[in-house]
């Protein structure tokens, strides 16, 4: 979806942009990346000043080596063009909005549902469904996944709604200022330090030769970088409720760390057992549970919480954790 952001120059601003160079405005007062401001430079309209000794509204075309005054309003325009990025077909489906603003919308993904389409999901996806959901609403663009969920994982899951939004968010993670917290309900009670700590897993991950999908705990070179830290919220007679973070996103890396450690998920067929017949589940019982980030383009911090899903909220001991974690 097409961006705008516009900016008003302040007094001060010509001091610190050697005397209101448009580029020095764009990168020191607008907060704007080399990248960011190429892309302006060539997109037709992408860089307008409103003189304010002119007509108000009145935007005419500038370069980055124009200057601008105090009074005066920049306005950068980012279209959402992009001929390599393929648009997601838009379907009609249920989507649950926990946050939106200009660039950003936060959605809560229910559990059996796959984030973006892959292999054997290509109309039945969230983004297909929040894809039709704007097409609806007269909207259309390019919508950017920021971190998925795998298909049994409920939760907190992020879309850019442009291209400069998505760049910078994905900037925020490898800066550790977008954040996830997960809960996860698992087998086997909390070992002492377990519950009073956060405890870290730095073990590297990759897949188990001849299998779809699955993980294994395994050295470089076939094992990439995965680290999890992890705190006992919560027990209930020969389980642990888990508070869980990570700094990378590895396939299943929260049910593989959490299993080597002697506590893997209620409900995962492929890395641990039920731990008996009144905890069954039809999921591995994994939720993200908050997310915090920084607006693409502002200074405000957004943390979000999402609601305990049902097959989780109606165990009979849900009620007791639940006044641990909130």
């Amino acid at each position: 979806m097409d961006r705008i952001l516009e900016y008003k120059v302040t007094d001060s601003d010509p001091d610190r942009t050697l005397g209101g160079i448009l580029s020095k405005v764009l990168k020191q007062c607008m907060g704007l990346t080399p990248h960011e401001i190429s892309h302006a430079k060539f997109t037709p309209a992408g860089l307008t000043v409103s003189r304010h000794t002119g007509q108000p509204g009145l935007y005419e075309s500038v370069t980055v080596k124009d200057r601008v005054a105090p009074g005066d309003t920049v306005r950068v325009l980012f279209r959402d063009d992009d001929p390599l990025e393929e648009r997601v077909e838009a379907v009609e489906g249920s989507v649950d909005i926990l946050y939106e603003d200009e660039d950003v919308v936060v959605l809560n993904k229910p559990a059996g549902t796959v984030s973006h389409p892959s292999h054997g999901h290509h109309r039945d996806s969230l983004a297909n469904y929040l894809a039709g959901y704007y097409q609806r609403n007269g909207k259309n663009g390019t919508l950017r996944l920021v971190g998925r969920l795998d298909k049994d994982t409920s939760g907190a899951i992020l879309f850019a709604k442009n291209a400069p939004a998505a760049s910078r968010l994905f900037r925020q993670k490898d800066q550790g200022v977008f954040k996830k917290t997960y809960l996860a309900v698992c087998a086997n009670p909390p070992k002492e330090e377990e519950t009073g700590t956060w405890n870290v897993i730095d073990a590297p991950l990759g897949p188990i030769p001849g299998t779809l999908m699955k993980q294994q705990i395994i050295q470089p070179p076939e094992g990439k970088s995965a680290l999890t830290r992890y705190i006992c919220r919560g027990s209930f007679e020969n389980g642990s409720v888990i508070e869980a973070e990570i700094d990378t996103g590895r396939t299943h890396q929260i049910r593989v760390h959490l299993a080597s450690v002697g506590h893997p998920l209620i409900g995962d067929k492929l890395y641990g057992e039920d731990i008996g017949s009144n905890y069954a589940a039809d999921r591995a019982l994994l939720h993200a549970w908050k997310v915090t980030f920084r607006q693409p383009f502002g200074t405000e911090t957004v943390g979000i919480t999402v609601p305990i899903p049902d097959d989780m909220a109606e165990l009979t001991w849900w009620s007791y954790v639940n006044q641990i974690i909130t």
